[in-house]
């Protein structure tokens, strides 16, 4: 007998058939599944050389054992009967083509699932690392960095002056337009951290440094700078300046015009791209110095900085009220003191714009070309409504300060709720490209590729913010949690490590129906709670004083509208959702404040009153506003909720059940969606019964997981504790 038919009897060539289809199944589902796990590519390939190494002593086993009826032999000792050798064989030639079906099956799902993804996350991979690519080939060389001048006065207090210093060169050399300048949020991240200047270089993206040191004594300042090209660590230009603090505003102008000449000379700018001339000179030093604290204060948000900043932007004002700067920054405070739910303060509209238009024409008067001025007028224009006003405005701002983060984020804001979503998104975008570091941009990219469906992205987005930004990072893992993934107990646990004091730890308290602690958590907007309890009457009182004590404010206009709406009253909510009207660009839907669907609800309103070609008109902005967040990627709750929405007006049941099971797919919990009167012709109707169980259920779940969380697993127990009431006959598990 020949080796071949020696190495057939004995079934060797069936083993090995056999191992190699399962080592090559093997090898395929680990590098699927190792990445997700951590597992670098050495463990693949470990695990690769063990399968090849252990591939010989299969063989030999195969040759020396046989597997028989009752059992496994040696070889030798096996009396091979044909019929046995025949049922042995056709057993291995079975389990061969198992094998070999799950091999093909696998095959098959890899080419028509996996790889789309793969794909997919490839392509957007590469157009990320080509938009990054495109803006350093745009610019080559010619980016730059400005990280805050060391405070080296025997005042600690004298920071501000020596962030105000390195604020101002910033600004002056962002108006050079062949230079990239990193924005300030970014620069001044890296504040008080060891980081060697190529690090931080690499980390803002830019190819060239400028760092310092300012030292005050009375009325005299040193100041200490130094360019540096970050890729070599080498230094390209370095001076220190001795001056009178009367003479600031001369040696600002003599340090950026040195380092533009710097530039100049090593990256090859322009003839032309020489550095503008320095900002608005004032007279009074003690102003100045007002100036800078205030702006300083702005930059750090919160009520409290943003009341001080206002003080001490006044006070600059009394000491020079033709300083244009603190005009357009006094504005811009007085602004952010709105009563908004995105604001800081308790303003309304009308006091808001009493006392910042005043100084916003002044300021155009005194440099009808200062980015602030441009700034402060597209902040107010978004707060009144005026979405094409604020476009306009955050452009002209753009247009002389590229590195303005806050006029790009209030582009950003506006373009979105113009429906302009493509635009909206490209901003976002670019922020994470011009401004790596910036915390409220990394949050807008955050929510960005939550909204899209990019999940995985989106928590690592999240991860960095964390370790930038405990707070922050947390409420972005709270949003993700509860919103997106409708994972309510565990968004309540981010939620309650941000603060507590959030809309996110409110809605978790609200969905599982846990109201006494949501009521805790909210403080002052207990509208929402009242909301859920199904308090409609104590809320139209509320509303309607609130409407009375201001007229032309928006949020009590909504809250208004949808506790009538959503307590039945539907036709009487009309006229509040026709005045809403009054806030936004003709053709628009009503998205703000934190709802897509009110531009339906109007629909309804109006066809319940009789108006049916006023309803169709409401219906299609709201129809077009879906496809245009469908055609920008939007795979969220939101998007689907509305689809439903619309659905159920058009009276497309089978489109209206599918998608609010998209919506409750991608995170939708909150039960009251399902008392919309729109779907009041549909309450019997088997399928959204079942999929209103299926929620409730979940519900269910999620509230026994808050419980626990909260009785027995308090992620904050020096900071909040439940009511004794709520843990009463709870068991921990």
């Amino acid at each position: 007998m020949s080796l071949f038919d020696e190495l057939k009897r004995r079934n060797v060539i069936r083993v090995a058939t056999a191992y190699a289809v399962a080592a090559w199944l093997v090898i395929q589902v680990v590098e699927t599944i190792f990445p997700a796990f951590g597992f670098s590519d050495t463990a693949v390939r470990l695990l690769v050389m063990a399968l090849a190494i252990a591939f010989i002593p299969v063989l030999v086993f195969s040759w020396v054992f046989e597997i028989t009826p009752d059992g496994l032999k040696r070889e030798v000792d096996v009396i091979r009967e044909p019929s046995l050798v025949r049922s042995t064989g056709r057993k291995f030639d079975r389990f061969i083509m198992i094998l070999l079906a799950v091999a093909l099956g696998y095959l098959a799902f890899d080419s028509f699932v996996l790889e789309p993804a793969r794909d997919a996350a490839l392509v957007e991979e590469t157009a990320q690392k080509a938009r990054s690519d495109a803006l350093v080939e745009s610019y080559g060389n010619k980016s730059i960095a400005v990280l805050p001048f060391v405070n080296l006065s025997a005042d600690a207090e004298q920071e501000y002056f020596s962030d105000g210093i390195s604020e101002e060169l910033l600004n002056m050399l962002a108006k050079i337009p062949e230079l990239r300048v990193t924005s300030r949020s970014s620069a001044f991240s890296l504040k008080g951290q060891n980081f060697t200047v190529p690090a931080a270089a690499e980390l803002l993206n830019v190819a060239h440094v400028l760092e310092g040191s300012v030292r005050r004594a009375g009325n005299r300042v040193r100041i200490t700078a130094q360019l540096i090209e970050a890729r070599s660590d080498s230094h390209l230009w370095s001076e220190s300046y001795d001056r009178e603090l009367d003479d600031i505003f001369a040696l600002q102008e003599e340090i950026a015009a040195a380092i533009s000449d710097a530039l100049k000379v090593e990256l090859m700018l322009a003839d032309g791209d020489q550095v503008a001339t320095a900002p608005a000179r004032v007279s009074n030093t003690d102003a100045y110095e007002a100036y800078l604290r205030g702006r300083d204060l702005i930059h750090r948000r919160g009520r409290d900085n943003l009341e001080d900043a206002v003080r001490e932007l006044e006070r600059a004002l009394r000491l020079n009220e033709a300083y244009a700067p603190a005009h357009a920054q006094l504005a811009i405070a007085t602004t952010l003191l709105i009563d908004d739910l995105n604001s800081y303060g308790t303003l309304s509209l009308e006091e808001v714009q009493r006392r910042a238009v005043p100084h916003l024409d002044r300021a155009e008067a005194l440099d009808p070309g200062l980015a602030e001025l441009h700034g402060g007028r597209a902040l107010l224009a978004l707060h009144m409504s005026n979405l094409e006003a604020t476009v306009e405005h955050a452009r002209k701002a753009l247009a002389v300060n590229p590195s303005y983060f806050d006029a790009m984020n209030w582009l950003h804001i506006a373009l979105g709720a113009l429906g302009r979503y493509g635009e909206a998104d490209a901003i976002v975008k670019q922020i994470v490209l011009w401004d790596p570091l910036n915390v409220s941009g990394r949050i807008n990219y955050t929510d960005w590729l939550s909204r899209v469906g990019r999940l995985d992205e989106a928590r690592e987005m999240a991860d960095r913010l964390v370790v930038q930004s405990p707070e922050f990072g947390y409420l972005a893992h709270a949003d993700i949690a509860l919103i997106y993934e409708g994972k309510i107990a565990e968004g309540l646990s981010w939620a309650l490590r941000a603060s507590t004091d959030n809309l996110y730890a409110t809605y978790a308290f609200i969905w599982v129906g846990e109201y006494h602690e949501a009521r805790r958590i909210v403080g002052r907007q207990t509208y929402w709670i009242d909301l859920a309890e199904g308090r409609f009457d104590e809320i139209i009182r509320m509303t309607q004083n609130e409407m009375q004590l201001a007229p032309d404010n928006p949020n009590a206009v909504f809250m208004a509208a949808d506790a009538l709406y959503e307590s039945g009253r539907v036709v009487e909510a009309l006229p509040l959702f026709e005045r809403f009207l009054d806030f936004l660009p003709a053709g628009r839907p009503i998205t703000q404040p934190l709802s897509e669907v009110r531009s339906i609800r109007l629909a309804l309103a109006r066809r319940m009153a009789g108006d049916e070609d006023g309803a169709q008109a409401a219906a299609q902005i709201s129809r077009q506003d879906l496809a245009a967040q469908q055609a920008a990627g939007r795979k969220n709750q939101e998007h689907f909720l509305l689809e439903a929405l619309i659905a159920a007006f058009d009276h497309n049941t089978d489109r209206m059940i599918a998608a609010l099971e998209s919506a409750f797919q991608h995170g939708l919990r909150n039960p009251q969606v399902f008392d919309d009167p729109i779907f009041e012709e549909l309450r019997n109707e088997p399928r959204f019964l079942a999929l209103q169980q299926e929620i409730d259920r979940i519900i269910a779940v999620e509230h026994e997981k808050v419980l626990q969380l909260i009785c027995f697993h308090n992620p904050v127990p020096g900071n909040w504790q439940p009511l004794p009431g709520t843990c009463e006959g709870v068991s921990s598990r």
